[in-house]
């Protein structure tokens, strides 16, 4: 079943879709009709089953019989913000749409030394846009219960005002030389919420680790092997995956 996000709170066994996207993509594209069943996800995270009673294509509205459906939320019990350098632009798509797959709460990109893409302030919203309504199609393939924000600061040291109860950044030298033990350590806390930073093809530069190290950041490797920037936040956030939700506890 599709499941689909409404802006406003359902409070009565009846619902009107009536936001443009989602009637076309009900009506039009999937072309539901009367007696079908949808999900809804409204702005308290409750999840319903919506059953069309009618759709008006006139008014681009359908009316809904709604129930709420009690099933345990598919939120990562962690709140977890994923900080990553600016890279291509497919790059940069593909890690909104895989992190919000995987559970991240924010998605924050930033300008670092060796970014290879710069961002004109005149195209940053429109970007953003695009990035959002990527994070909200994936929340929604994913079954989420909320949609992940996605952010743009345009320096590094903006990062400090997103800090967290535990704040990373993924290193590569700290891989090199075999470092294993700070991320286990970290997360054997069982922080409430996680912030990693992520750098760009190049890497950080050793000035950029030193700052975020003056500032709380602790640096951890993430194994043996040396991943590209896309790929190293997909594993943080299997990482972060399996040890609140698939451990045994």
């Amino acid at each position: 079943m599709e499941q689909y996000f409404v802006k406003e709170i359902i409070n009565s066994d009846k619902f009107t879709i009536d936001e443009a996207e989602t009637f076309k993509h009900i009506a039009k594209v999937m072309r539901h009709k009367t007696g079908d069943i949808v999900y809804l996800v409204d702005p308290s995270e409750k999840l319903y089953a919506a059953t069309i009673v009618e759709v008006d294509s006139e008014n681009n509205n359908i009316l809904t019989s709604i129930e709420l459906v009690n099933r345990p939320s598919t939120e990562m019990p962690v709140d977890v913000t994923v900080a990553c350098s600016l890279s291509k632009k497919d790059k940069i798509e593909w890690i909104t749409q895989k992190s919000t797959e995987l559970g991240a709460k924010t998605i924050i990109f930033f300008d670092s030394k060796y970014s290879i893409m710069k961002w004109k302030t005149n195209v940053v919203e429109k970007k953003l846009a695009r990035l959002q309504e990527i994070a909200k199609n994936a929340a929604q393939q994913s079954k989420r219960r909320i949609i992940p924000e996605v952010i743009y600061v345009n320096k590094l040291a903006d990062l400090l005002k997103y800090q967290v109860e535990a704040n990373l950044v993924a290193y590569e030298e700290s891989a090199k030389q075999g470092e294993i033990s700070r991320l286990g350590q970290t997360l054997s806390q069982s922080p409430k919420s996680v912030l990693c930073a992520f750098g760009p093809e190049g890497g950080f530069s050793p000035d950029e680790i030193d700052f975020l190290n003056q500032n709380d950041f602790v640096s951890v490797g993430l194994g043996p092997r040396i991943m590209r920037a896309e790929t190293a936040p997909m594993y943080f956030l299997s990482v972060l995956s399996y040890k609140y939700e698939l451990t045994v506890k």
